[in-house]
């Protein structure tokens, strides 16, 4: 069983919302428990969309991110590339550039903190910025000798519902964390806070598509309500 007070969390999140709806539930399990929670997002801007309202501003989703790391108590959050000329175009700075950011050149880097998890985005995402990402974050992630750097034993993508909407093949999720009732109202409450990215019904970002994709997975490992990852490297040390 893995032993959620001691383990340091760090979530790769191409935006923000997405360590949310990926894994809203393991951030706010390993926080009750002790752990620590970091989370480094690689960009934002002013989006234009298909609501009402037609757009969201870098003011607006800045002021998001101060709230959902409030309310989860984020131990620290860093956000590397701000702006236009970055937001929804991070696969123009190319691999190395990202993968800087993940290893050593930020606040939440890898070697400043030292994660015992990390999750990142599926690589099979229509997103351009979250394919670059899960790239970046797995070649950051190679094996090497614990003498050279830190050794992240547990090395998770998480999934989200758009991600279903792709052309390569994806596997299924083969790490499931069961959630409480308690746990998933924490994710929705979370991913509410995010108001500029909110959405209602039959879309991949509303409440309701999370809470039928948890009870999904919840199905699979006997529980009301679980979050599926897919693991890349698990090491149990006895």
């Amino acid at each position: 069983m893995l032993n959620l007070t001691k383990q340091k969390l760090l979530v790769i999140a191409p935006h923000p919302d997405d360590e949310v709806i990926g894994c809203g539930g393991l951030i706010k399990r390993i926080k009750d428990a002790g752990g620590r929670v970091y989370v480094l997002y690689l960009t934002v801007g002013d989006t234009r969309d298909f609501t009402k309202k037609s757009s969201s501003t870098i003011g607006e989703r800045r002021l998001e991110i101060e709230k959902v790391a409030r309310f989860f108590g984020f131990d620290d959050y860093y956000l590397a590339f701000e702006g236009n000329d970055y937001h929804l175009r991070l696969d123009t700075l190319g691999q190395k550039a990202i993968m800087d950011i993940i290893e050593r050149e930020c606040p939440v880097s890898l070697e400043s903190v030292k994660p015992t998890i990390v999750t990142f985005p599926s690589p099979a995402s229509y997103n351009q910025d979250h394919r670059i990402v899960a790239n970046a974050t797995h070649a950051a992630l190679r094996p090497t000798t614990k003498s050279n750097k830190n050794f992240v034993p547990f090395v998770l993508s998480y999934e989200e519902a758009a991600d279903h909407w792709q052309l390569l093949s994806s596997s299924e999720p083969n790490f499931l964390l069961p959630l409480t009732q308690e746990d998933l109202a924490a994710k929705i409450f979370a991913l509410k806070l995010y108001k500029s990215q909110l959405r209602l019904g039959a879309n991949p970002r509303s409440p309701q598509v999370l809470k039928t994709l948890a009870t999904v997975r919840g199905s699979l490992c006997g529980a009301a309500f679980a979050e599926g990852f897919l693991s890349w490297r698990t090491v149990v040390e006895t």
